[in-house]
């Protein structure tokens, strides 16, 4: 199976009917499986109802994801995750900190055809944060959480690129955020990889957003990440 790329639509708040109607651009695509990301703060942003926001990203055909980063009681969880349901949503994710619970959430998805990522630890953090929070490195902190994830019967995790190598034996889903191809930079995220290193290291999704959104031809900076995990 190719590797599914998820370009995330974080212009939504700011730039919505630009970043909409390159959404719907990018769809068009042949050259990947694709999917589309959309974050919290805009879907909870005033104005439009959740179904009015996601009816055009979901009538474009491709997975939508759906970034809410979950972290709360069971009962809240499962209802998040019936509205998910309800709005066509294929892929959405908790906390894997977040224990017991997602167990409910998880069996709450089995609904319908739907996906639940566990985030172990975000991109923004490293070494230092970890052995502060978790008393052990990022590489540890992130396996330990995976196989609790996997232990919570989740689809998938999403975990920093540089990480990888660590959890390559498990056999879960990986998601990686925060990829950046050689050709883009900047400094948002810490433990950012390239696609190319992403897929050799075992991921099986990758997350990619402004090296495709804010380039002057985003077909032509998709073609290129896809040309780049094709080799």
């Amino acid at each position: 199976m190719k590797t599914l790329i998820f370009i995330a639509l974080d212009g939504l708040s700011t730039e919505e009917e630009r970043t909409l109607r390159l959404a719907e651009l990018l769809s068009r695509s042949t050259e990947a499986r694709i999917g589309f990301k959309v974050n919290l703060d805009y879907l909870l942003a005033p104005g439009k109802t959740l179904e009015d926001k996601l009816a055009p990203i979901i009538e474009t055909g491709r997975p939508v994801f759906a970034d809410i980063k979950m972290w709360n009681g069971r009962r809240t969880m499962t209802r998040v995750v019936e509205h998910m349901l309800a709005l066509g949503v294929e892929y959405f994710n908790v906390y894997a900190l977040a224990g017991q619970p997602v167990d409910w959430v998880v069996e709450a998805a089995r609904a319908r055809p739907c996906r639940v990522l566990a985030l172990t630890v975000l991109t923004h953090y490293d070494d230092a944060y970890c052995n502060e929070m978790f008393y052990r490195s990022l590489s540890d902190s992130v396996r330990a959480l995976t196989i609790l994830a996997m232990q919570m019967r989740c689809d998938g995790v999403i975990l920093p690129g540089t990480t990888l190598p660590n959890v390559r034996d498990l056999d879960i889903m990986k998601v990686v955020p925060g990829v950046r191809p050689r050709w883009y930079r900047d400094s948002r995220h810490k433990e950012a990889v390239t696609p190319r290193v992403a897929v050799a290291r075992g991921a099986d999704a990758l997350v990619v957003g402004s090296p495709v959104m804010e380039s002057s031809n985003p077909i032509s900076a998709l073609n290129r990440i896809a040309e780049e995990i094709g080799q």
